[in-house]
Parts: C-alpha cells; structure tokens; sequence
C-alpha cells in the first residue's frame, strides 16, 4: 500500500470512530434530508427568534417529529399571507401553524391536531360594552382582527364589518389606541405581545370557542400525502412516549 493510500485509509478509520463515539443520533444527522416549511412569526407557538432560548412549541414540535422521520425541517418565517401562498402554489411542505377552515382544503392537507388555541374578544379593561358570547352579538360594535388571519374571515361571515391589522402587534396597539373596540384574536398568542408591550393588565378577554392549530400541508408539493400521513404517525408517538408534553412543559 502506497504512503497516502495507507493516509486515507487511517483517516477513513478515525472518522468511523469518531462518529460511533457520539453515538447514533450524530450518524443520523449525516443522513437527514432538508425540507421547507412557512410559518408566520407567532409566539409562543412559533418565534422568528429564539426568546429564552426557545423557539415556540410549535415550532420545537414539528422540528422533532420531522428529525424522527429523517428530515431536517427548515422553517421560514413570512407574513402569513406569503406563507400559505406558496403552500397553495406547492413552493413549500407545509405552513406552521393554521386553524382549519374548510375552504383551503382545495389546497391544504390538515395535520392531526398539533395545539389548541382560545378565541375570543380583547377589549380594553375600562370598556363597559357589551360582553359577547357568540360573534353575531357583536354586529353593529367596533370590531377588528388581523389581515389575513381566519379569526376576519368568521367576523365577516357572521355579517360584522371588521377593521383589519397588519400584524397583532399593530391591532393590539390600535385596540388601545380606540381605533375599536373588540380585537378578535387567540388568547394564547395575543397574550404574549400583551405582555412583550407591558399592556397585560390594561385588557379584559371574553372567550368564544377552542380549537385545533394543525400543520397544513400543500396538496400541489411532490409527496405530500406520504408526508402528512408519516407526520400523524410520528406525533403520536411523541405524545405517547411523553417527548409532546415535555415539550409544551418547557412554556408553562
């Protein structure tokens, strides 16, 4: 054997040691594949950046359920708009998070239930309107949501004429602001800019329903079908070995 032959081949050697050293999750991560997913900044079930040191439950969810399948997930945050378009045009696997609305079933495969979510009415502490419990006893009061966000969409449907927000940070902000008088939003989500704006003890919340998030897959994306049937499987192995609820302890 020639000298650099005999070179290559002792290096060949320290790198399978190397590699069984750290065990066979390193060996794995050689091997995963990459694969996109959209999602809209939108703690705590996803953060653009790390707050804490966490990256949403969501977002870590989803991030272990495809390392499991042999992927490598790589999230892109976009306005959500943005991000279902290019589930609709097949430009991506998935969009993290969404609630089910039957309309986009044209386009989007719906995940077993990933999280929940409470929607309801924000409404400033002092304001003494009326306390809903359905959306239709709203009609006639001033109320908004965010563009885009299924939460307008069902405010139009029950025949109300509702403000729209860029994003929640701006509707909350315009809520204060008096620009209306209801904020149509999750509970969960909204409750954490509250807090990121210092306004957690300035509003009141009046709850109207609970629902699923999902991970919606693209229809029109190569495989999707394989996909989101191995997704369901490997969430529900996460939830029974305990690794779903060690996640969502990490945000309590």
């Amino acid at each position: 054997m020639r000298r650099h032959d005999r070179i290559r081949s002792f290096a060949g050697m320290i790198a399978v040691v190397l590699i069984s050293a750290m065990g066979p999750h390193a060996a794995a991560q050689e091997t995963l594949r990459t694969i996109p997913i959209t999602a809209e900044d939108y703690p705590p079930y996803e953060m653009a950046e790390p707050v804490n040191g966490l990256r949403g439950f969501d977002y870590e969810v989803v991030s272990e359920a495809f390392a499991r399948m042999g992927y490598s997930a790589e999230i892109e945050f976009l306005p959500w708009s943005r991000a279902l378009l290019k589930v609709q045009l097949g430009q991506t696997s998935a969009a993290l998070t969404c609630a089910y609305v039957p309309e986009r079933e044209i386009y989007i495969l719906y995940s077993d239930p990933i999280s929940e979510f409470t929607s309801g009415f924000f409404v400033r502490w002092e304001y003494d309107g009326p306390a809903p419990t359905t959306l239709e006893d709203l009609r006639g009061q001033r109320t908004a949501s965010v563009d885009s966000y299924e939460s307008l969409g069902a405010l139009r449907k029950a025949g109300l004429d509702p403000i729209s927000a860029p994003n929640p940070a701006s509707a909350v902000r315009m809520l204060m602001a008096k620009r209306f008088d209801y904020l149509y939003l999750s509970r969960e989500s909204t409750e954490f800019v509250l807090r990121d704006l210092g306004l957690s003890g300035r509003v009141r919340f009046h709850p109207i329903d609970r629902q699923s998030f999902h991970l919606c897959f693209s229809r029109a994306y190569a495989g999707s079908e394989t996909l989101a049937q191995d997704f369901n499987a490997t969430l529900a192995a996460m939830r029974a070995d305990g690794t779903y609820d060690a996640i969502h302890a990490k945000y309590r």
